[in-house]
Parts: C-alpha cells; structure tokens; sequence
C-alpha cells in the first residue's frame, strides 16, 4: 500500500491525554511514501511533524509522525483537544501515532517514563507477535488478529500488537 489515505488511521485526530502546554511544535516535513523507512534521513526529523505537550514541571508528552496541517500552536490546551492528524512524517514506514511520556521537552534527549491510561477497551491482539506484523508492514497484508469479546481496562498501558478502543471523553 504506497498511498497513505488507504491507511484506515491516516488522517484521525490526535488528542491531548490532559491539561497541558505545548511548549514545542513541527509542521513542517511531507508524508512519507509508506512500504519502507526513509534513506537518509536527518535526526531532527526523525518524529517527523509533532508536539510536545508539557504535563507538569518534570513530566512531557510526545506526539510524533503527525500531518503537517493543523498542528497546535504553543499555549495551553485542555485535555481532548485536537492537537494535530495521524500522518506518516519523520522515521515511519505506515501512518501511526508515537506517543510516549518523557521526563524532558527534548524528544532525543529525555527519558521515557512509564504512564498508565484510565481506561480502554481491548478489542483483539496479533498474537502472531512482531514477525506478523512486519510482514503486514512490508506487504500490505492485514495483520493476524485475535478477536476478544471487549474486555475493559483500567489503570494499565496497553501491550504491544492490542487492538484497544479508547473512550471518548
């Protein structure tokens, strides 16, 4: 799949999982063509177009591999605020959103730091594990996905290869 609208994710919203400041902010980069990680590319633009919202004093969240359109201005924002679209910029090989919490504003040079979500629904997982789901990535081929009957969540991180539903809220 070399078209990045044929990605079911490309183009949702991204919202910010609290109260917060962005305190840094990239729109600048094109999607990448997906199928393979780009050559060459320069370490300032690993995470592509992305924010970092400041939760707290030692506590930040990284919003990577964004559209270039419509990404939030520095200042605050409230939790559930759109603060950009899934897009496939920077070090990606498919439209996804990388988040992760980190104990500085540096994406590259902060600590990540473990997080837990209130709540979420685990829908199916890959239990074929990381093979599969390269193999999807390089052929297009949907992933092998182990459906479940919802099983709620809460107070966890979801595990690599869940398929989760978050609430809105």
């Amino acid at each position: 799949m070399k078209d990045v609208k044929s990605y079911n994710v490309y183009g949702k919203p991204v919202y910010a999982v609290a109260d917060g400041t962005v305190v840094s902010r990239r729109d600048d980069l094109p999607d990448q063509t997906p199928g393979k990680l780009p050559d060459g590319l320069p370490i300032d633009e690993a995470d592509g177009n992305h924010v970092v919202l400041k939760l707290d004093d030692r506590t930040y969240a990284l919003y990577a591999h964004l559209q270039r359109k419509d990404v939030a201005q520095p200042g605050a924002v409230r939790k559930g605020a759109v603060l950009g679209y899934v897009g496939n910029s920077g070090n990606t090989s498919a439209p996804h959103l990388h988040f992760h919490v980190m104990d500085g504003p540096s994406p590259l040079l902060s600590n990540g730091l473990p997080y837990l979500i209130d709540k979420f629904t685990m829908t199916a997982i890959d239990e074929q594990g990381t093979a599969d789901f390269d193999r999807a990535e390089a052929t297009g081929v949907p992933l092998t996905l182990t459906l479940y009957e919802p099983k709620p969540k809460d107070s966890v991180l979801p595990m690599d290869l869940m398929v989760v539903d978050l609430p809105n809220e």
